[in-house]
């Protein structure tokens, strides 16, 4: 290394090229790599606590993101509070400010976990892969139907809040928020009615994704099991080994 070669101690210990401007926990990052940090997470720890591996974990995770982005090809919407694509099974909340510069996180359709409906904080409906299907469940004053979606009416005469909140198996990012009213609202108002009206739209489409997920999942375990104990007879009947029927269960519950 040459009198003005690079100092191997700081150099950015995530892009392995660049000089690194700030030191981090475990090393130096450099400009670029810390803005497409900046860029992908809105900072809140102290520069001096950041870490390597919370740096490339997020930088990785926007770039995975980003390329998910290319391909989504949304096939549904309700308003411009949720999109679907049905043919990729994901979904994605889009931004709702131009001054929101981070891209939408585009989620699939098997981590949802719940769902449920926030009037001032308090949960008034909710659903999703956790909870038993619930048949002629009503859903709060609309009385509409909602399957595997527990409901109860509300009491309130004026509200502040009035959003769906969707937990993700994912976590990164385990929960997103959609914001139906953000002011003081009378429940006998038009926007209110509309606001219940879209959140039954959403509701019912979540539901409908989960309980398509519980039905799917129940004849893959189904099948597993069948395909399970066919090998068991052939085992009782020694046409296979122990050993063949171990190697063959574990390859067919994937461990």
């Amino acid at each position: 290394m040459g009198l003005f070669g690079k100092k191997k101690a700081d150099i950015c210990c995530i892009c392995n090229d660049e000089m690194g401007v700030l030191n981090i926990e475990d090393g130096w990052i450099c400009n670029s790599c810390f803005k497409e940090y900046c860029d992908s997470l809105s900072m809140t720890k102290a520069p001096k606590i950041l870490r390597k591996l919370d740096i490339e974990k997020t930088i990785s995770s926007t770039k995975k993101n980003n390329e998910l982005q290319k391909i989504f090809n949304p096939t549904n919407n309700i308003e411009n509070y949720i999109e679907f694509d049905e043919d990729n099974k994901k979904w994605l909340v889009p931004k709702r400010s131009v001054n929101d510069k981070k891209a939408p996180i585009i989620h699939s359709y098997e981590n949802i976990v719940e769902f449920e409906l926030l009037e001032d904080g308090d949960s008034i409906v909710s659903g999703g892969l956790g909870r038993a299907i619930v048949g002629g469940a009503l859903f709060g004053a609309t009385g509409a139907i909602v399957g595997g979606v527990t409901g109860k009416k509300t009491a309130r005469k004026v509200v502040n809040s009035f959003k769906i909140k969707i937990t993700i198996n994912n976590i990164d990012n385990p929960v997103e928020y959609i914001e139906l009213i953000n002011k003081k609202t009378k429940t006998n108002s038009s926007v209110y009615e509309k606001a219940y009206k879209d959140a039954h739209k959403i509701l019912s489409t979540l539901s409908a994704i989960t309980q398509s997920i519980k039905v799917a999942d129940n004849i893959n375990s189904s099948s597993v099991a069948d395909e399970i104990l066919k090998y068991k007879n052939l085992l009782d009947n020694e046409a296979i080994t122990q050993e063949e029927f171990d190697t063959k269960k574990k390859e067919l519950l994937n461990l």
